[in-house]
């Protein structure tokens, strides 16, 4: 009896870890509205690393994306760094990748945890200069 009840204890703490686990990305730190940003597409680790920006860095930045890592977007009003997050498990620079270098208006939920921020880009498009 004593084994049977461990046993169920166990099976059903599996069950809710398991549950809450699989929920992680969608009950998170997010704002769970759209939000709106406009700022430039960039490389977040040549950014964070030596400052770069700009059409004179696009190539470098496309490199990178080919390496694998994710593009972010520079907030023209704050100077915020948002890096894409594909909490819908697809590609985070599938939809900004178009877009490197430029200034564009994005619309998302943004998350923050831990001092880093990031949007789960849903529509892109290019803004006016």
């Amino acid at each position: 009896m004593r084994v049977t009840t461990i046993l169920l204890l166990f099976g059903l703490a599996t069950i809710v870890g398991v549950s809450a686990w699989a929920q992680h990305a969608h009950q998170g730190q997010g704002t769970n509205r759209e939000t709106t940003i406009v700022g430039e597409v960039i490389d977040p680790v040549c950014y964070l690393s030596h400052g770069s920006t700009g059409r004179a860095h696009r190539r470098c930045a496309e490199y990178c994306v080919q390496q694998g890592i994710p593009l972010a977007i520079l907030e023209e009003k704050t100077g915020r760094v948002y890096l894409s997050l594909p909490v819908d498990h697809s590609n985070p620079n599938a939809k900004l990748r178009g877009f490197i270098a430029e200034k564009v208006k994005v619309t998302g939920v943004i998350y923050s945890k831990g001092g880093l921020t990031g949007i789960h880009v849903k529509r892109v498009e290019r803004a006016g200069t």
